[in-house]
């Protein structure tokens, strides 16, 4: 019976067997040193052996008996380690847990000495999925790390992450794998495990459908697997063309056709079929992406969907589709923004086909103004957001009171340019409103998410606690900081 969970089965298990060689010989010189950062980055796509290194890691740094840096995953720490069974690991998947109580726990365990091992290791998966409140917290103990514990962080979207996290951790990057890499490395390893036949040209099929992901071609060649005999390239094929009948790339010769209707169509069918959006959309864009540089010449490999389709074409497409992505999480109807989308460059073509490339080109020759206002329509609240603990600390040393008052705040909208804060104290709006006050704070958000912004406040439902929770895990008392607020302090 054909084994499951080839990733799972098949992961590395030493630094040497890992599959991107610039992780490996990073990670194995530190291993050599034998000193230990206390905290690591680990940023890269999905499937590219984030999870996997930081468990091989793990072992590194705990092993018993090892030999050259290497784990020698005999002794018990490097079973236990393996076997998930070790109180000493702790692994936080960020996405289902963003809640600032899982770090406020970490913050009080992290003090206590591991349970059997020499160090206690965090694992924190898509960190970049931690709230603010959370990030702060994480913060802390990242400045003040006890010795008996290491922090390795996993991201897919580093740029998210605050760089106050960022600059207090060693960084590897994980990119997309090349073919060789996956064919040599995850499917050799599953294939030489489970004694499986395969046709020549097999798994070079199945590694140029992975894109990039050691994971996706082992889910893959699982699936290939689980039919008796030898894996024929006609089986491979046949599978690999149910998976491309949900791939962003059969909506582009709709567009090249200007069949509005089709492409509608088409965008419906991969909702009925239950596709996540945003990965659609991104794979689109990736497919879009390569298809502008093969035009410009910095790839060789031709995209068959975009052959008919010119670099201004291309560009169009990209600014269209990049807009969706920024609008789908916040569409009232999910497929709304790839809707509008298609129907934008479909009409541009029907009312003036032959002007569409004069229409891009002034679409491209936008004021930078109205530049910086498309910007912020994609990233807008949410970008603020995912910035705000690092605008906080940047306030701090220009004005602590402010800071004080804007931590006992709620960011509540972002639009046209305008941040709007949500208080709770009528001194508070007052004094945020004050010229010096909204100056600090718009020259401070413009500094770090590189887009202009004005302040304004709206005054808020009051509760009944005098106190309102920081992001620190601290309180602010309300009274005293209007003490130093009246007593001159920032002034």
């Amino acid at each position: 019976m054909v084994s499951t969970t080839f990733y799972l089965k098949y992961r590395p298990q030493r630094l040497k067997d890992l599959d991107l060689e610039e992780v490996r010989e990073g990670l194995s010189r530190i291993a050599k040193g034998g000193k230990f950062p206390h905290a690591l980055l680990f940023a890269g796509p999905k499937g590219t052996g984030k999870t996997s290194a930081a468990r091989i890691f793990s072992k590194v740094v705990n092993c018993q008996n090892p030999k050259d840096g290497e784990p020698c995953n005999e002794c018990d720490a490097c079973r236990e380690i393996a076997k998930g069974t070790t109180m000493d690991l702790i692994e936080i998947d960020a996405a289902s847990n963003r809640g600032i109580d899982d770090i406020r726990a970490l913050r009080e365990t992290i003090k206590l000495s591991p349970a059997k091992l020499k160090y206690k290791v965090y694992i924190i998966d898509e960190v970049h999925m931690l709230t603010i409140e959370a990030f702060n917290a994480l913060l802390k103990t990242l400045e003040e790390p006890p010795q008996h514990a290491i922090f390795i962080l996993c991201t897919t979207e580093p740029d998210k992450l605050p760089e106050t996290i960022i600059s207090r951790c060693i960084r590897f990057n994980f990119r997309k794998a090349k073919i060789q890499e996956i064919i040599q490395g995850s499917l050799k390893r599953a294939v030489d495990g489970e004694k499986l036949e395969v046709e020549k040209g097999v798994l070079e099929e199945v590694a140029k459908a992975a894109g990039g992901s050691f994971r996706d071609a082992h889910k893959i060649l699982e699936e290939l697997a689980t039919e008796e005999g030898k894996i024929t390239l006609e089986q491979t094929k046949r599978l690999l063309g149910q998976i491309e009948e949900l791939s962003p790339e059969k909506l582009l010769p709709l567009l090249e056709k200007n069949d509005v209707k089709g492409a509608l169509k088409e965008i419906q069918r991969i909702v009925d079929m239950g596709v996540d959006l945003e990965n659609y959309t991104l794979k689109l864009l990736e497919t879009l992406r390569r298809g502008l540089l093969e035009k410009m010449g910095v790839e060789e490999e031709m995209v068959e969907a975009l052959k008919n389709f010119d670099a201004s074409q291309i560009k169009g497409l990209i600014s269209l589709f990049s807009r969706a992505a920024g609008e789908l999480r916040f569409s009232p109807i999910p497929q709304l923004p790839l809707e509008l989308a298609v129907v934008e460059w479909c009409d541009d073509k029907i009312s003036n086909p032959k002007s569409q490339m004069s229409n891009l080109k002034k679409k491209d020759s936008l004021s930078q103004s109205q530049n910086s206002s498309f910007k912020l329509q994609i990233s807008s609240l949410r970008q603020i957001e995912e910035k705000w603990a690092e605008i906080l600390t940047k306030i701090k040393p220009q004005n602590h009171s402010i800071e004080a008052l804007l931590k006992a705040t709620k960011i509540k909208d972002f639009q046209d340019g305008w941040l709007t804060l949500e208080v709770f104290y009528k001194f508070h709006k007052e004094r945020l409103e004050t010229e010096k006050c909204r100056r600090i704070v718009e020259e401070t958000v413009e500094k770090v998410i590189g887009i202009p912004v004005k302040l304004k406040c709206i005054l808020g439902e009051r509760k009944n606690n005098p106190t309102i929770e920081q992001s620190n895990n601290e309180e602010v008392d309300i009274l005293e900081v209007a003490n130093e607020i009246f007593n001159g302090k920032m002034s």
